[in-house]
């Protein structure tokens, strides 16, 4: 069945100078680079499944602070084990000297947030079991 209109990626913004870092970061996500513009002032990631990309973009905005607002916008990723996919975030986060910081909705809804890269956005991380909810 061809779906009509169907998605095809997301963008987020991030701080110059922080691209590599943030690509960096959604390869221990399983991403990988799906499109590189000639320009290279942004990219963008995807998973082999869903044909989904997430295109990264530099601006010159300052970071959100207020994480109430900021985390208003995410993107969402389900795992068997939410924590332990941050934990792996924040390990990389903090041997490269970036700031980190999480929180979450629930036990099984979490999410984390690169307060110096991610302008508008922070990346939750649920539970599987939200699926069957």
């Amino acid at each position: 069945m061809k779906i009509d209109p169907r998605l095809h990626h997301y963008c987020q913004n991030i701080t110059r100078g922080n691209l590599d870092a943030v690509v960096e970061m959604y390869k221990l996500l399983n991403f990988k680079v799906v499109y590189t513009p000639p320009t290279k002032d942004w990219i963008m990631v995807g998973q082999d499944e869903p044909r989904f990309a997430i295109q990264i973009t530099q601006v010159d905005d300052k970071p959100i602070e207020d994480i109430e607002n900021k985390r208003q916008t995410h993107i969402a990723f389900l795992s068997d084990d939410p924590q332990t996919t941050i934990d792996q975030v924040e390990e990389w986060a903090k041997s490269k000297g970036i700031e980190f910081r999480q929180g979450g909705w629930s036990s099984s809804e979490l999410y984390f947030d690169l307060p110096d890269i991610f302008v508008n956005f922070v990346v939750e991380v649920m539970h599987t079991s939200i699926e069957e909810e």
